[in-house]
């Protein structure tokens, strides 16, 4: 909350675009024109992966570009808070038991990925929804497909959001590994944009395999657009020893955004 109060004293505007299962805002940040191509950025839609929401923040504070860009700095609120706070962080009392019952009665929830209604927002989405390698049909702290397709209020404002502003270009920061994948099945537009993001903040490019049913997985194959998932950190570090490495996190991303926003022009322009 105190970065995003620093962005609207540098003029940004700060909204609301839905809300979680357990009624917490999923705020917005843009900066830029709203004329021409826009990107859209967003992080933390797994629970655990709480460090990519000052990493793309402070993108976000230190962009001066004249490119729209759109930044939904945590998709999944209730289920960071979960990570950090631990299980008093859930005021109502049946999801409470209810998620202490899907993470087999430990209030351990440091590795947990989904939201309140365990499922995984990053395989929740209409993109061969349910086919996934590791994909499974149950409430679990990760990887639980979900009833249908946008099934949680969560992964439906990222959605709609998306379709409403119509970027040129996504980038999906997770944790971790210190990689880029991009692509969906065949579908590969403007492999270019990955390569310079690989050399600007030397991570390793992958195209995806064995995944579906991602945010990023639907926009490529729905618009043919470049579609990125960032997974910053070293993965010998737990998830909450990435919360140290925030600053060098972002000094590694620090030229993303201004990457971003050349190639919106090179692709309006076809």
């Amino acid at each position: 909350m105190q970065k995003l109060d620093r962005l609207r004293t540098q003029g940004a505007e700060v909204f609301v675009v839905g809300y979680s299962v357990l009624g917490r805002p999923i705020y917005g940040v843009f900066k830029g024109d709203f004329a021409g191509g826009q990107v859209l950025v967003q992080a933390a839609m797994h629970a655990r992966e709480g460090v990519t929401v000052p990493v793309v923040l402070d993108m976000m504070e230190n962009y001066t570009g004249s490119v729209g860009v759109w930044c939904l700095p945590m998709v999944n609120p209730d289920g960071v808070e979960l990570v950090r706070e631990g299980i008093s962080s859930v005021d109502d009392e049946q999801k409470r038991a209810y998620v202490l019952e899907v993470n087999g009665g430990s209030e351990d929830f440091s590795l947990w990925k989904a939201n309140i209604n365990a499922v995984d927002l990053n395989v929740n989405f209409p993109a061969k929804w349910g086919t996934g390698g590791q994909n499974v049909t149950y409430p679990s702290p990760g990887n639980y497909i979900g009833e249908y397709p946008l099934s949680e209020p969560e992964s439906r404002a990222v959605h709609d959001f998306t379709l409403k502003i119509q970027p040129s270009i996504t980038l999906s920061y997770h944790a971790k590994g210190e990689v880029i994948y991009k692509g969906f099945e065949c579908a590969d537009p403007y492999p270019k944009l990955a390569a310079e993001i690989g050399e600007a903040t030397g991570y390793g490019v992958y195209t995806s395999g064995g995944s579906a049913g991602g945010y990023k997985d639907w926009f490529v194959t729905t618009t043919y657009l470049p579609g990125l998932t960032v997974e910053v950190g070293k993965s010998e570090l737990s998830y909450g020893q990435l919360f140290a490495e925030a600053d060098n996190i972002y000094a590694r991303n620090a030229q993303v955004l201004d990457i971003c926003a050349r190639f919106v022009q090179d692709i309006l322009n076809g």
